[in-house]
């Protein structure tokens, strides 16, 4: 007789199976609509967030030691999403949620893994496929902490290193319910606790990838290799006959040592481009791959420095911890921990040992390493422990067994709560980096020119440039870089704000011509300029000075990075005989109706004033006008400019030309 309905066992997995999938599929939508998508200007500054995002796009090693494996996965990831994209015709599209998906990416395995190891030390007559209820409920309270949700929605490599910890937990269980079923005694095992007599190794494959797993983090995250020592102790004390294996042992040391391989990229790409060494003097590549891999800089930075009050009562680890899991979830996790066997509580009690010290010793720096990973292993200690009380009360009481489930949808609701104005990355309004640079790009700019700007504008710029691949053709370049393109007959542009700083570097020798290319931008060199007149007026403001005319067109959006305000740019054609008179002013504001516009922001009016045409920067000729450009706002309303031109007086301010300017 064909039975069609699933035993009570196999409905529990498919419950399981279930549950889980919906436990991913939930965390991918809140993480995909808190995703970044922007950057805040001190995020261009430095930091392993900016860097990881050269890294994974540009091929280039990370920070030391390189992170090889890490930022391959990355450049795939990228450029095959990227490409995908661009093949549905969308051009250039915003690299940071790209970018920040493949973090995502790792919070969802690392998720998988977390969901999997509380389902695996549940199982028991009453939970046989595991307590995937509780299992869910943790796991969920996990994924909505602060800091695991911030970074499974920004471009750093924390997620992974979660994913890899657990992964070797899992791994361990794994191989250990294997030696235990195999052994000749295993039932003793499982009754009668931790003392079952030691068989032949059984599943020497599993170990082998194990110490795969564990040496992942020598192209990775040195500190995830924080788990290896109470790990290695915990299976030879499980299986001491492993080291009479040598074949096995060797085995495992080649595999640990696998991922070291990956080095050869770092290597090759640094020596491929020197630019990408910082700062140093190394005399060839060989000197700096082997500073760079020995993380030299790094281990300057954490210097000893034994600070007792950091580590507790200074936002350090553990308080760091307690503040997000809860005291009561803290205590209960790491009391629980004991529940899981002499061998496995070992191995976790070990680590988070082992992380305390690192953050007691290294000046509270890197807390972020170990606290990430801590979190999970003290949730381990909670589902025993609530499993453990379910088992023994939900007999007596079936509201008394189901309070732990109670508690952790409180604690979920509490943390989503508390996490999500910080953890929320997408559409901050501070992520306005980027924002005056895709302005700048959003302009008839010379092909392959060199761009020189403010430190600000210069990172913002590189960043559109080399990452988003806005004007690709375009570099940024310093003053040195300048004045080399420009003996070779090249053309440079600089921001107006950095111009005078520009002029200032070039050799004493090197005068190019200079002529206004638009609000933003001067060129230097010999390039024909779009700029024309429109509307003719040649209106005499005093004897050496005619406004020869205007146009009026809109000022750039900065598509497709941003939306600037409105606001449109006017270009004065200025002719000028001798230099330009001092106490001559030039005010240019927005009009509705002929009317001033007010600004709430000053207390004053929308109004654009200058001293002088381009800031007495452009060069000029007497038969040719001098372009003067300025962005004007126009806020809600506006239909029209006025221009205004004046002459300071002892008395205050004479008004030469009022000169209403048409705006379509």
């Amino acid at each position: 007789m064909q039975h069609n309905e699933l035993t009570p066992r196999h409905n529990t997995r498919l419950h399981r199976n279930l549950a889980g999938a919906l436990l991913l599929l939930l965390a991918l939508l809140l993480y995909g609509v808190t995703l970044d998508n922007g950057l805040q200007p001190y995020e261009l500054i430095g930091g392993d967030l900016i860097t990881h995002q050269y890294a994974q796009v540009q091929a280039r090693p990370g920070n030391a030691p390189g992170y090889p494996l890490y930022t391959m996965g990355g450049w795939l990831w990228f450029h095959g999403i990227r490409s995908a994209v661009q093949m549905l015709g969308i051009a250039a599209p915003n690299p940071l949620p790209i970018l920040s998906g493949y973090s995502l990416l790792w919070a969802l395995l690392a998720l998988l893994l977390f969901y999997g190891i509380l389902c695996h030390i549940t199982r028991s007559s009453r939970h046989p496929a595991g307590n995937w209820l509780l299992a869910w409920l943790l796991s969920a309270f996990y994924a909505v902490t602060y800091f695991f949700w911030y970074y499974a929605t920004t471009t750093e490599q924390y997620t992974s290193a979660i994913a890899q910890t657990l992964a070797i937990v899992y791994v361990y269980m794994l191989w250990r319910e294997k030696e235990i079923k195999r052994s000749r005694d295993w039932r003793l095992e499982i009754d009668g606790g931790d003392n079952a007599p030691i068989s032949n190794l059984q599943s020497p494959n599993l170990l082998i990838f194990l110490a795969f797993l564990c040496g992942l983090s020598l192209a990775h995250m040195l500190t995830v290799a924080f788990i290896v020592p109470p790990l290695v102790l915990a299976i030879l004390w499980e299986r001491p006959q492993v080291l009479r294996n040598w074949r096995l042992v060797l085995a495992c040391v080649v595999a640990a040592f696998l991922p070291l391989v990956s080095y050869v990229y770092v290597y090759v790409r640094g020596a491929a481009n020197p630019q990408w060494w910082g700062a140093g003097e190394w005399t060839d590549a060989n000197k700096w791959f082997w500073s760079f891999v020995s993380t030299a800089q790094g281990r300057e930075e954490l210097l000893w420095g034994f600070q007792p009050s950091c580590a507790f009562f200074d936002g350090g680890f553990p308080e760091l911890i307690w503040g997000e899991l809860s005291a009561p979830l803290l205590i209960i996790g790491v009391v629980g921990i004991a529940l899981l066997g002499r061998k496995l509580a070992f191995v976790l009690y070990g680590t988070l040992v082992i992380y305390l010290i690192f953050n007691w010793m290294y000046r509270c720096g890197n807390w972020y390493q170990v606290i990430l990973p801590a979190y999970p292993l003290v949730l381990i200690g909670a589902a025993a422990a609530f499993n453990r009380w379910e088992e023994r009360f939900s007999g007596r009481s079936r509201w008394l067994g189901y309070a732990p489930l109670a508690l952790l949808i409180v604690a979920i609701v509490w943390r989503f709560d508390a996490s999500w104005p910080e953890a929320n990355s997408r559409n901050r309004p501070q992520d306005t980096a980027l924002d005056r640079a895709a302005v700048l790009l959003d302009q008839p700019l010379p092909a392959n020119a060199g761009l020189f700007a403010a430190v600000e504008d210069s990172l913002a710029l590189d960043y559109l440039i080399s990452i988003w691949g806005v004007r690709p053709d375009l570099r940024v370049v310093s003053s040195l870089d300048a004045g080399q393109a420009l003996r070779n007959g090249g053309v440079v542009l600089t921001t107006m704000d950095a111009a005078a700083v520009l002029l200032e570097e070039l050799p004493a020798d090197m005068t190019p011509p200079r002529t206004l290319l638009s609000a933003d931008w001067l060129v230097l060199g010999d390039m024909p300029t779009n700029v024309h007149i429109a509307e003719r007026v040649d209106a005499s403001v005093i004897d050496a000075v005619t406004l020869a005319g205007y146009t009026v067109t809109p000022a750039p959006t900065g598509a497709p990075v941003t939306q600037a305000a409105p606001a449109v740019d006017v270009a004065l054609f200025w002719q000028i005989k001798g230099a330009w008179p001092p106490g001559l002013g030039v005010s240019l504001r927005p009009t509705t109706a002929g009317a001033f516009i007010p600004d709430p922001a000053t207390g004053g009016l929308f109004q654009r004033d200058a001293t002088a045409p381009a800031q007495g920067l452009a060069t000029s000729t007497p038969d040719t006008p001098i372009a003067d450009i300025h962005r004007v706002p126009m806020p809600n309303g506006a239909d029209g400019v006025m221009l205004i031109v004046y002459q300071v007086t002892d008395a205050g301010f004479e008004n030469l030309l009022e000169l209403p300017l048409a705006v379509e």
